[in-house]
């Protein structure tokens, strides 16, 4: 598809350039899902945040229950996701998917690198490396990807869902071999950070929702990155 993101800023006509250029070189992917989203994939059930949970150090605390993923955002049911942002250190910059139409959750809108949410059975990082794999037919070691923080993010009342999110970086660049999950993810491109993070910050709705204390972590965990601070 060739559709433009809303509202012509003269970004997103860029992302929208690449991001067509970048679709029509890739190859089919082997790992990709066929429907956007699994209404029966099985998630467990969290104890909501309490006031005083630790982004670095806190862990979401099991109800000991599964639902369905449709029950579990009716019922705005804490759950938990998986984030990972692919940084160029190089060039400052970040790849963003952009969301299918056909996602049940900010349809149309550019978002993380690689994002999913965590099914019964499987572990974070499990979860990490197999989003990488269907979204963007990227294969990731364990030791590749830097954990950052967990956020609990309340996005229900945003059109979301309400999940503890955690959050992962990779090293990557433009020479990172792609190949879309087209039922979940229409396009990729790479934006600046600081651009991005001026998005988000702004609330821009062209980009899927991320809370203040999201962004604050990730403006301070990327300042680190760039910088070439472990």
């Amino acid at each position: 598809t060739t559709n433009n993101p809303p509202n012509q800023h003269p970004t997103l006509q860029l992302l929208c350039q690449a991001w067509i250029s970048t679709i029509s070189t890739m190859e089919a992917n082997p790992h990709a899902l066929d429907s956007a989203q699994d209404p029966n994939e099985v998630f467990e059930i969290m104890e909501p945040p309490p006031a005083n949970f630790d982004i670095y150090s806190s862990t979401p605390i099991s109800t000991a229950s599964f639902t369905t993923r449709d029950v579990c955002h009716k019922q705005g049911l804490w759950h938990c996701s998986v984030h990972i942002w692919i940084v160029d250190t190089a060039s400052s910059s970040i790849l963003l998917q952009k969301r299918s139409m056909k996602k049940d959750t900010f349809p149309g809108r550019w978002d993380i690198s690689s994002a999913g949410h965590v099914e019964k059975g499987k572990s974070i990082l499990e979860t990490a490396q197999c989003e990488l794999a269907e979204e963007l037919g990227i294969t990731a070691n364990a030791g590749e990807l830097q954990y950052a923080f967990t956020i609990p993010a309340e996005q229900t009342p945003l059109g979301g869902c309400n999940a503890f999110e955690h959050v992962y970086f990779l090293h990557g660049n433009s020479e990172t071999k792609m190949s879309l999950g087209m039922e979940e993810v229409s396009g990729v491109s790479w934006v600046s950070a600081s651009k991005l993070l001026a998005a988000l910050q702004n609330g821009d709705d062209n980009y899927a929702p991320r809370t203040k204390q999201y962004c604050e972590a990730m403006g301070s965990f990327l300042k680190k990155m760039l910088s070439g601070i472990d």
